[in-house]
C-alpha cells in the first residue's frame, strides 16, 4: 500500500459500518421472525451493503454484474478460508473455540482486502478517482 492510499482504511471503516448496521437489523427482525431467518437475511443483507460501500466508497468504482459476481465469490472463497483456518486453529493447534474467530478475521480482513481491491481495480476506472481524495 503506497504512503497516501486511504482504501484500506476505508474498507476497515466499511467493515464497521456494515456488521453494525446489520447486527442492529438482526437484532430488530428477531423481534419478528426465527433467528435464523434473521441471521440469513442480515447475512444476505450485510453482502449487499458490504459490494455497495467498497464499490463507491472504498474503491469508488461504478458497480455491475460482472464485479458483484466476483464479489460474491469472493465471499464464499473466504469463508471457506475462515472454515479452515479456523479447523487447524481449534482442531491441530488446540486455540480455544471462542478465540479462533477472533484470529480468523486477523487473516480474514487482509484477505478480503486484496480480493475486494482486485475486484474494483481490476477494470478500468477514472483516473480522477484516487485513493487521496
Amino acid at each position: 500500500m503506497r504512503s497516501g492510499d486511504l482504501s484500506f482504511l476505508r474498507f476497515v471503516i466499511a467493515g464497521v459500518i456494515n456488521t453494525s448496521l446489520t447486527y442492529l437489523l438482526y437484532l430488530l427482525l428477531i423481534q419478528f421472525i426465527p433467528y435464523i431467518w434473521a441471521y440469513s437475511l442480515t447475512y444476505v443483507s450485510g453482502i449487499a451493503l458490504g459490494y455497495l460501500l467498497n464499490a463507491w466508497w472504498v474503491f469508488r468504482s461504478k458497480p455491475d454484474t460482472r464485479s458483484g459476481a466476483a464479489y460474491l465469490l469472493s465471499y464464499l472463497a473466504n469463508y471457506l478460508l475462515g472454515v479452515a483456518i479456523l479447523w487447524l486453529l481449534v482442531s491441530w493447534l488446540g486455540v480455544p473455540k471462542e478465540v479462533g474467530p477472533l484470529l480468523v478475521v486477523a487473516v480474514s480482513v487482509p484477505v478480503m482486502y486484496v480480493l475486494t481491491r482486485s475486484i474494483f481495480r481490476g477494470r478500468k476506472y477514472s483516473e480522477s478517482k484516487t485513493d487521496d481524495q
